[in-house]
């Protein structure tokens, strides 16, 4: 990939500047609403950050159409070994049953009083009905797809023209924490080092498609965890 003048202007405008800023202050007036309205502005939230995420993937896909380079190339890169898609869907498999299991875990009292407690920050952002499940477990999904593709897929190819693939990782995992600045200082080093290892799958495997997956998965376990401990609190 050569960067031209609209990569750059989607990398450092909306990667770097608009995804962190517009999102914290997204977020705190997601909050006023709920103050006002209650759980309702949480559905009104989850349907905005859809159109958020479209528009997180239309882009750079937009961007790859019109300077004519392979579809295929946003998807894939040079595995860094030989057998590493097969290491990297076998990782991405053991990881989403991990993942399936903490729902479950969740229904047992003492975890989850424990689940809860660690989620107290980002509640007001978490289902506690029905509702809020569904629309939940919709925006997971399109994370999992949407933010790969900006993320991994774009932005590691966007500094692969001048970095080796250790510092892409890095590099995208720094912009990926970033952009969930309106979870807090914790919530950005945790969303980085989930953001390197989906980097590092996606180097390793030379496909993007198991760190959608696992994306995917670790944000419908979240969402059904939350459900399951926050609903009776409602």
């Amino acid at each position: 990939m050569t960067p031209i003048w609209a990569d750059h202007l989607y990398v450092v405008g909306i990667l770097l500047l608009v995804m962190p800023i517009v999102g914290t202050i997204a977020y705190r007036r997601f909050l006023a609403r709920r103050e006002r309205i209650g759980g309702r502005a949480l559905v009104i939230e989850y349907r905005t950050t859809l159109l958020w995420q479209v528009a997180l993937a239309g882009l750079p896909l937009l961007i790859w159409w019109i300077t004519a380079r392979p579809l295929a190339a946003l998807f894939a890169t040079r595995p860094v070994t030989s057998d590493g898609g097969d290491f990297a869907m076998a990782l991405a498999i053991g990881a989403g049953i991990g993942l399936a299991a903490r729902p479950l875990l969740a229904l047992v009292p003492p975890i989850g009083r424990t689940f809860a407690r660690q989620m107290t920050k980002l509640a007001p952002f978490l289902p506690r009905t029905v509702e809020q499940l569904c629309w939940g477990l919709a925006v997971s999904l399109a994370a999992g797809l949407c933010e790969e593709i900006a993320y991994r897929g774009y932005l590691m190819a966007y500094l692969g023209h001048w970095l080796p693939w250790g510092w892409q990782i890095a590099g995208t995992a720094a912009i990926f924490g970033i952009a969930h600045a309106y979870q807090g200082k914790t919530g950005v080093m945790m969303t980085s080092v989930v953001g390197a290892g989906l980097g590092a799958l996606y180097v390793v495997g030379g496909s993007l498609w198991p760190a959608i997956a696992l994306h995917a998965a670790l944000d419908v376990s979240v969402m059904l965890t939350a459900f399951i401990v926050l609903r009776e609190t409602a």
